[in-house]
């Protein structure tokens, strides 16, 4: 019984221990995203989900979207191919991907 019992123990503090490194480094590279500009790649509005430079970001109804003149628009409005600059909170914690504060393109149609 002792050896399960060590056997458990070992396996459930190996586990925790790749997630937690698993968490600490995802959530260390948000530094080099932050201010990020970058071509659009892919855009799900069901799930709120934008892809730029393969890296998935999601946004959400406090996200700002501003035109290439700084004015508001809606994120109905982004489009694959535009170049977008991002901001994000370093800080935040997530579960799925970060959620991006503000999203302004760089060019206009």
């Amino acid at each position: 019984m002792r050896i399960i019992n060590k056997f458990v123990l070992f396996f459930s503090l190996s586990i925790l221990s790749a997630s937690y490194s698993q968490v600490t480094l995802s959530e260390s590279r948000l530094g080099l995203y932050d201010g990020m500009s970058k071509s659009i790649s892919a855009i799900d509005r069901k799930k709120n989900i934008i892809v730029l430079a393969d890296v998935k970001f999601l946004y959400d109804k406090n996200t700002v979207v501003l035109n290439y003149k700084g004015e508001k628009i809606s994120t109905d409005s982004l489009q694959v191919g535009d170049f977008a600059k991002i901001q994000l909170d370093i800080k935040q914690r997530y579960i799925i991907a970060p959620v991006l504060n503000l999203i302004q393109l760089e060019s206009g149609d």
